[in-house]
Formats: C-alpha cells, structure tokens, sequence
C-alpha cells in the first residue's frame, strides 16, 4: 500500500480521539484509533459517534489520494452504523476504507472499525465531492492538545445544554479539520451527543445508526449549535433529527439518530 503525497492531518480531533498509524493509497486505507475512557458517556452510555472521526479521516485521503492537483474532498453524507460499543480499557481498534468509485466530481467510499479481537463494531458509507484545494494548509495540533486528556470527549469538546433540545459547543481546537470547519466527525459525534441528551438518556440508549448530510461548512471558530427534534420515542426505539448551525442560523449538517434501549 502506497502512502498518499497529501499530508495527513492530525489535528485537535485526532488528538482528542487517538488516531495515528494512518497508510492510504488511492484504492484503500487504514489507520489505528483507540477505545478509552473518553467514550464513555452520561446520556449516550457509550459515545459510539466518535468513530466517525477516524473513519471520515481514512475515508477522506482515499478519496485525496487519486484526486487531481488543486483539488480537494468534501463530505457531502455519511452514514455510520454500529454492532457494538468500542472498548473503554484503551484498547486499539483498526480502522479501514476502500473506495467503491469515483468520478470528476467526487467519490463513494465505504470504512470499517474493528475491535482487537477483530469484531466489526461499526461501518460507514461515504459520499463526498471536489472543491478547490486550500492554499494554506490548516494548522498541525498546537502543543496545548498533545496531551490528550481522559475526560469524556462531551467535556472535551465543552457541550452544554443551552435551552431545551439545544446543546453548544464554544470554538475549540478539539473540533477543528485542517481548513478551519468543524471535523465532519465530530458533527456526527455532537449530534450523537445532543440526541441523547435530547431523549433524556441515562446510559441506557445505544446508537444504532447517524445518516448526516453536510449542506454548509461549520466554522470552527464559531459557536456551533445542536438542535434535536424528538420524531419518534418508543419503548425500545427512538429517532432524532439533529441540526447543527453557526450564530447565523444557518444549517450546516442535518442528521437522523436511531436509538435503541439494551
């Protein structure tokens, strides 16, 4: 497997969520994240969206590998599902993606998360599309986030509930990609996060799927804002709607959460 010339970034979210060992070729890729205590989670239980991260990262530089010069990807959606919660001792989890085709506009990619046992405990497809490259790569992970702390990654990224269905997330490094939005893979995990909340989850609830589509870019160094709608709750099954938005309004990622009660 050949390593792709565009440089991996490793950046607040890929500290945050100890994600390294990254190999990419145009076809497929891998990298090694890890399963800590920082996944656990009040609401959630366990914070199963945060896998979003490493697998929208691999998924992400395929798709870069076997782009033209000047041209860079996009997530238009992905959608995660999950088998089962990653481990919490610290243990490494692989993670893997392959692309499924492309074209002049854009890409499919699919990805995979397993556990050291080799179990598959997530899977994801992803579409994205070519826009032009940044001229000036983003900044590398400063010195003040190497030291990823243990603390739950909701305490991390500083959510907090701010109205009734509403979490927000102040700017912070931890949630940044290279060009200054917000990591595709942490709006999956905040709305993860934000839909149980939402449900009023006591560790209870288990993730089952997020579909999010990314309509604008979520600047970074803004507030983000996550607001649910409750559209089903049932005994054993509830679904969220999830809107993520900067102080404009505006949405910039709509997602549907699919919960479940072990």
């Amino acid at each position: 497997m050949t390593t792709t010339s565009s440089l991996f970034h490793i950046g607040g979210p890929e500290v945050m969520l100890r994600i390294s060992g990254h190999s990419i070729s145009a076809e497929r890729g891998q990298a090694r994240t890890e399963g800590g205590p920082w996944l656990a989670d009040s609401a959630a239980g366990v914070n199963r969206g945060a896998l979003a991260v490493a697998l929208d990262d691999v998924t992400g530089y395929i798709v870069d590998a076997g782009s033209p010069a000047g041209r860079w990807p996009v997530s238009l959606g992905i959608r995660v599902d999950f088998v089962a919660d990653p481990p919490l001792d610290g243990s490494p989890l692989r993670v893997t993606g392959e692309l499924v085709a492309r074209d002049e506009r854009g890409a499919m990619t699919t990805g995979a998360v397993f556990d050291p046992s080799g179990r598959t405990i997530a899977t994801m497809i992803q579409r994205s599309h070519l826009v032009e490259a940044p001229t000036t790569p983003g900044a590398h992970a400063t010195h003040e986030v190497l030291d990823a702390p243990d603390g739950p990654v909701r305490d991390q990224l500083g959510l907090v509930e701010t109205g009734p269905n509403e979490l927000t997330m102040a700017p912070t490094v931890l949630s940044a990609n290279g060009m200054g939005s917000v990591h595709g893979g942490i709006l999956v995990c905040a709305s993860e996060l934000a839909a149980t909340s939402a449900v009023g989850a006591t560790g209870d609830l288990r993730t089952t799927s997020v579909d999010i589509t990314y309509v604008r870019p979520c600047d970074a160094a803004d507030t983000t804002t996550f607001t649910s709608e409750i559209c089903h709750r049932g005994r054993s099954l509830s679904v969220v709607r999830v809107v993520s938005a900067n102080s404009s309004g505006k949405a910039s990622s709509i997602a549907t959460v699919v919960l479940q009660h072990i």
